[in-house]
């Protein structure tokens, strides 16, 4: 196996380290992860194609620390194996991932899925009424913007430009009343009939800067947002896809 994809497929989902714990499955051979931050506000899932064959199967395997198993992925040459220790009465239950690439061993000691917080599966998503294109240029202003503005509390806001009639994205958005502020406006470009919201809904800039870094390689995607208070958007390429769900945030002025 390529380490190289193993570690794209890591990063998709810890964000930069925003989500930390998940639970390795396979599906129909592919290597997926469903995971969420603990404030609920991110939901992740990442699936990379054939990766699970001959490493797990049927066995659920709770990685608690992905941060110090990704450090342990960066001493290793590209090509390694990865293996399961199992319980010795119970096959489903793994104890540790047994990594090699034919000089460096690591085992890392593998947690109890129960033992992890639940995460929900998305099934009623609601239609989304906007789509916003994540141009190369759209991401490099966001970035920059949350460089300039955000922290890991700091919001962005999508809301109808009342000066240009056109939806608009920014960072510090206040109804009323004055704040530090960045509108992207020029650099924002919604889909035709999907281009109007009612109301202005906020999200934690921080997760979409993250997932953007995290799936740079990515020429163009669309942030679809609900006014349901729901935003999801999609990645797929060189054999790995990500979905994700942001949850909006309540905001008082």
């Amino acid at each position: 196996m390529e380490k190289t994809k193993i570690e794209s497929f890591i990063k998709k989902y810890t964000l930069g380290g925003v989500i930390n714990s998940a639970v390795w499955k396979n599906n129909q051979d592919n290597l997926t992860v469903t995971a969420m931050t603990s404030d609920k506000k991110l939901f992740a899932s990442v699936e990379l194609d054939g990766a699970a064959k001959g490493f797990i199967e049927g066995q659920d395997v709770g990685v608690m620390t992905t941060d110090r198993l990704k450090k342990m992925f960066a001493l290793l040459d590209e090509n390694v194996s990865l293996t399961l220790d199992l319980d010795d009465k119970d096959k489903t239950r793994a104890r540790q991932i047994l990594i090699d690439d034919g000089k460096v061993t690591e085992h890392y000691v593998t947690s109890e899925p129960s033992a992890m917080d639940p995460v929900p599966s998305m099934k009623n998503v609601p239609p989304f009424e906007v789509e916003i294109n994540l141009t190369p240029e759209f991401n490099d202003k966001f970035v920059r913007a949350f460089s300039a503005l955000g922290d890991d509390g700091g919001l962005f806001t999508v809301v109808m430009s009342k000066k240009a009639k056109k939806i608009d994205v920014v960072f510090g958005y206040k109804s009323t009343g004055h704040s530090d502020s960045i509108s992207l406006g020029a650099y924002v470009t919604a889909n035709g009939g999907k281009d109007k919201i009612k109301n202005p809904l906020s999200f934690t800039a921080k997760n979409l800067k993250e997932i953007i870094s995290a799936n740079s390689e990515s020429e163009s995607a669309i942030l679809r947002i609900s006014e349901a208070g729901l935003a999801g958007v999609s990645f797929a390429k060189d054999g790995l896809t990500s979905q994700y769900y942001l949850v909006k945030v309540d905001v008082e002025d």
